[in-house]
């Protein structure tokens, strides 16, 4: 792996460097139930107990039995590596991943592979906002699409394994996702989707008369770099649909006005719905995934629209952009793709780049709550 000079970050550069992050901090389903055995938690009463998915009781207890393992410091696997992945499946292949770390409650980022209706179902609670970046039906994933041909970079550096979705099918397929979002959020709760300005309107429409939603805001968010044209004027946004559960009006509705946001002439916040100062997002140089989301923007909409322990969705996780915000803004999240590979990278950008970061100000807090006294 490599370094960031003066900051300690390690950076995914290669398909190798996410290889070797995945090896070094994944525990598969086997390894932890052989942890399990030696915390002697399958000799708790009613352990060896079959229940009803005919596994052994402390099979179901795993979870709490490798936290328990990192806080006495006999499963950690070296000194720099302070979070770890329970996977299901593979590093080639996961079928779900639970991130342990001991700042937090184990449940606090789970992911899941499948299709966005089935990972909303995965949610043990109401979630309190959903983050869609959905396929726009372009082709990305395609050798000759027209969006290969015109953002002509080095391909060599993007994972594969994008899925797009059937033009012809797009309809159906919105519509269906749409009603799980709806059947899974809170009252009060949010579903902001992100697309361009063509598919926007079917999104809106989908989540008012399917899934029951009531709109909130339509939000501009300028593209640096937008698609060259001389037949159409060239899109130079993104559209985030911003949609809640409930009347406008409901007292469970959260929204907290961003502080970087304009100031009015009298100092108040001035919340507007055209964001021109949000970046796209680059990585030259590093491995990447075939596209990405800026931080700044779903921070903004994680801010805004939820509280610190609240429980954030992305069911299209590709790049883990809404992941890292969530670690980063103490959020809890569940996520997940079609495409193993996004899990695979989500999962080494967190170990490589996110926990590192985050570890100080984590390490600092601890240190105080050790040595606070009550008054």
């Amino acid at each position: 792996m490599t370094r960031q000079p003066g900051t300690g970050v390690r950076e995914l550069r290669t398909a190798a460097d996410l290889l070797r992050t995945l090896e070094s901090g994944c525990y598969t389903l086997p390894e932890l139930y052989q942890l399990a055995e030696r915390a002697g938690l399958a000799d708790r009463a009613d352990g060896r107990r079959i229940i009803q998915d005919g596994q052994e009781q402390y099979k179901r207890r795993i979870r709490s039995a490798l936290q328990s393992l990192r806080r006495q410091g006999r499963a950690r696997q070296d000194d720099d590596q302070s979070a770890a992945w329970l996977i299901e499946g593979t590093t080639a292949r996961p079928r779900r991943a639970l991130l342990l770390w001991l700042p937090g409650d184990p449940g606090q980022a789970e992911l899941v592979l499948g299709a966005a209706a089935t990972v909303l179902a995965q949610a043990d609670e109401p979630i309190d906002l959903i983050v869609a970046d959905p396929p726009y039906a372009l082709g990305r994933g395609e050798h000759r699409s027209a969006y290969r041909r015109t953002y002509g970079r080095d391909h060599s550096q993007v994972l594969g394994g994008y899925i797009d979705v059937d033009p012809a099918a797009y309809a159906d397929w919105t519509a269906e996702w749409i009603a799980a979002a709806g059947a899974a959020l809170r009252p009060g709760g949010y579903l902001a989707v992100i697309t361009g300005g063509q598919q926007a309107a079917r999104v809106q429409v989908a989540a008012e008369d399917i899934a029951g939603l009531t709109y909130v805001n339509s939000i501009a968010v300028k593209r640096p770099f937008g698609l060259y044209s001389t037949r159409r004027y060239v899109h130079a946004h993104h559209r985030v649909t911003l949609m809640t559960r409930g009347p406008l009006d409901s007292p469970q509705r959260v929204f907290d006005r961003p502080t970087e946001m304009p100031r009015g002439r009298t100092g108040q916040i001035y919340a507007v719905d055209v964001w021109t100062d949000i970046p796209d997002e680059r990585r030259p140089g590093l491995l990447r995934y075939d596209n990405a989301l800026h931080p700044a923007l779903v921070s903004r909409l994680v801010r805004s629209t939820t509280r610190r322990g609240d429980l954030v969705c992305d069911p299209f996780l590709g790049s883990g952009t809404t992941l890292v915000t969530c670690l980063s803004e103490g959020r809890r999240f569940l996520g997940g793709d079609l495409n193993p590979e996004a899990l695979r990278f989500a999962m080494g950008r967190v170990l490589a780049e996110i926990i590192p970061a985050l570890r100080p100000a984590v390490e600092q807090l601890a240190l105080f709550d050790a040595h606070e006294v009550p008054a």
